[in-house]
């Protein structure tokens, strides 16, 4: 029968149009995916002990000019802040509350873009319940962009290094690789949660896509468009402008040896476009964003936070995920193009994750995030290969291994593994090596007591339970609304001890962050002096409530204060927490002002 030509030509124009079609419905599936798989989590919810300071910078944020802050206050900052981390190193937000105003001011910076963006939702909505919802969604959105735009890479990935088109297996492949991922507790740890990995997640991705487009078209302009992605990357996060630089090295040296030189210019573009913004970002700052400051502060952090070897690895393999599986999958092939490529991303984007681990520094599984773009990649191929061994060539054994492992690993008891290990490591390793496990050793020179495992998560791959604290800003919020009474100064003595053996809950520094956010006076012309505020440590009535800081907020009172403070009649409160003594202060009679459990408000009975 004699084929007709309009028939086959009908047939490739449908075929052409479902083709942009079905790309879209995968992304668009795998969107709402990411977006609603998570649903339960309210905000502030299994939530890292930084999102609270994060709400609190957004209200400075918001009522302040904090870039010319800045800008004014740079040498200052920098020079005051880095000696006095160096005279003492071991300050740790959970015992002391704020480390030193100007080391915690300069901390700040490496976050400003995050924070400025969180400060533009509390501009909108106020210092409120509805502030923090709208925070949650947004930073939601963000990761769930992410996602798809990490199967975009894949998909511009074959076409740069493979000759044939992705066909549907491969799209049900990477569909698979995403829902895995979002089923990982490394996903449900930044999704939603008030921390500077969401947007950076999404700019990451975008920035990679871009850059991937603009070697494909040759195109000077998209590249100068990634350029500026780049150094936003940057603004909002400091230390993922390495993953971005180690990407275009990658895709550089590709591009070099597939000798299509003529992509080159588009990456040179976006290098010379980023190291502009970044030049005359740094000259405006210095020298808070200077190499050598940077330098300085990582070197001064790794001092502040301490970290175990094995605990910084496993963290690095809770980022990702049940990617784990289909990227081991993916091994076997490591001959094929797009595979190699993202074997050679991967090792470079862990390689100084992995090394910070090992040379002590504290590293958790969000700060490794990202790995999960060539994570992603990798398991997309090798879902892919599991799915067309089965489908084609009716091998089960694959389908059947990697689904085994996603199981095992998905549903083993988090709590009684991690009870396990940590019986076998105590009582089975030889004592030297118990400084590779142990984080309570280098800080205190023993091991500290058994953690109480009442943990309902399962999955072998969960982030541990100090990372995944739950801060009931309603409570909160009932105790700053008490607390911030217009034109009524008032002292504030928390508890500045440890934590009792045992207890893993809230900090008494994020209670005390939400506090101030809920409970001040919202003001536009406020200035942000609080920001050099002397450190909470001080003796109370070394300070005075001002406009802008109505509440003192202090850990130590001595007999003269009180007496100071019953002479000038300004009400003190004692902030009592649960698992924490009570503060060091002169004998007096308490009585219960307010009660919202693990804090309670206490007064003075007269």
């Amino acid at each position: 029968m004699a084929s007709n030509p309009e028939s086959h030509a009908r047939g490739i124009d449908k075929f052409a149009a479902w083709c942009p079609l079905r790309t879209f419905y995968v992304l668009l599936t795998v969107f709402f995916i990411a977006l609603l798989f998570h649903f339960d989590l309210a905000p502030l919810e299994e939530t890292n002990g930084d999102a609270p300071i994060y709400v609190y910078l957004s209200k400075q944020a918001a009522e302040s000019n904090v870039l010319a802050y800045y800008h004014q206050n740079a040498h200052d900052i920098f020079q005051r802040g880095l000696d006095k981390a160096q005279q003492d190193p071991k300050v740790h937000w959970d015992t002391h509350g704020d480390i030193n105003a100007n080391w915690d001011t300069h901390w700040s910076f490496m976050r400003i873009g995050h924070i400025l963006l969180l400060g533009e939702v509390t501009r909108f909505f106020g210092t409120t319940e509805t502030a923090l919802v709208a925070m949650q969604w947004l930073y939601r959105i963000f990761m769930a962009l992410g996602v798809p735009l990490c199967v975009v890479i894949g998909l511009r990935l074959v076409t740069l290094l493979r000759s044939e088109k992705p066909d549907a297996i491969w799209w049900v492949g990477y569909l698979l690789a995403a829902i895995t991922y979002v089923a990982s507790d490394s996903y449900r740890g930044l999704q939603g949660n008030l921390l500077s990995e969401p947007p950076a997640f999404l700019i990451f991705a975008l920035f990679t896509v871009m850059l991937l487009i603009a070697t494909e078209r040759r195109s000077l302009a998209i590249g100068a468009c990634t350029g500026c992605l780049l150094f936003v990357l940057f603004f909002i996060r400091v230390d993922t402008v390495l993953p971005g630089v180690t990407f275009s090295i990658v895709l550089l040296t590709a591009i070099v040896i597939l000798r299509k030189f003529e992509a080159i210019p588009s990456i040179v573009t976006a290098g010379l476009v980023s190291l502009t913004f970044y030049l005359l970002y740094a000259w405006w700052f210095s020298p808070l964003v200077n190499p050598q400051t940077l330098a300085d502060f990582s070197s001064v952090a790794k001092e502040m936070y301490p970290g175990a070897p094995a605990k910084g690895l496993f963290s690095i393999t809770v980022a990702g995920g049940l990617l784990w599986v289909g990227a081991c999958a993916a091994l076997p092939m490591w001959r094929d193009p797009v595979i190699r490529f993202a074997l050679v991303w991967l090792g470079l984007a862990l390689l100084p994750i992995v090394m910070n681990s090992l040379n002590g520094h504290t590293v958790q599984a969000r700060m490794a995030f990202p790995v999960v773009l060539p994570l992603l990649v990798l398991s997309g191929e090798g879902w892919s290969w599991i799915l067309r061994s089965f489908i084609k060539q009716r091998k089960i054994y694959p389908l059947a291994v990697a689904s085994g492992l996603v199981g095992i690993l998905a549903f083993a008891p988090y709590s009684l593994v991690m009870q396990g290990s940590r019986n076998f490591a105590v009582n089975h390793l030889p004592p030297e090596t118990h400084k590779y496990l142990f984080v309570s050793l280098l800080k205190t020179g023993a091991i500290g007591p058994a953690p109480q495992y009442q943990d309902s998560s399962l999955g072998l791959l969960v982030r541990p339970i100090n990372e995944r604290m739950n801060l009931d800003y309603s409570k909160a919020r009932e105790i700053g609304n008490y607390l911030y009474v217009p034109e009524r100064p008032a002292y504030l003595l928390w508890p500045s001890g440890s934590r009792l053996a045992g207890q893993i809950q809230m900090p008494i520094s994020s209670g005390i962050r939400l506090f101030r956010y809920f409970g001040e006076e919202y003001s536009e012309h406020a200035e942000l002096t609080k920001l050099l505020n002397k450190t909470d440590a001080e003796p109370c009535t070394t300070r005075v409530p001002t406009e802008s800081e109505p509440v003192v907020f202090c850990s130590t009172l001595t007999p003269s204060g009180l007496e100071v403070l019953r002479k000038d009649k300004i009400p003190l409160y004692i902030l009592g927490v649960d698992g924490y003594p009570m503060p060091d202060m002169p004998q007096v009679e308490l009585k219960v002002l307010l009660s919202a459990s693990p804090f309670v408000l206490y007064g003075i009975d007269e």
